[in-house]
């Protein structure tokens, strides 16, 4: 769920994406998109604290990419950064 509650994403290991869903009145789930993680198998992503970026650790091909989140459509836009991991698997932030 992101920092301000208006969206929750959901990795997709076998399709190599990451859907987003806005949240509406009750709690009510609205499909907003999806983004390919230019990786392979996302095994797990994060968001950091101040909700700017989503950053997804895609297992299989040893990477974590990174992408904006757009705060009004909870939209995900790739920043063109691979960082590679050997099999990352989660990502925690320590604040």
């Amino acid at each position: 769920v992101s920092p301000d509650g208006k969206f929750v994403y959901a990795a997709n290991r076998l399709h190599d994406s990451i859907a987003f869903f806005s949240i509406g009145e009750g709690g009510i789930l609205t499909f907003a998109g999806e983004a390919w993680t230019r990786g392979d198998y996302p095994r797990s992503f994060s968001i950091d604290p101040t909700g700017n970026f989503l950053y997804s650790c895609n297992q299989r091909s040893d990477a974590i990419t990174s992408f904006r989140i757009n705060r009004q459509t909870g939209g995900l836009a790739f920043t063109g950064q691979y960082t590679p991991v050997g099999t990352p698997a989660i990502i925690i932030f320590l604040i």
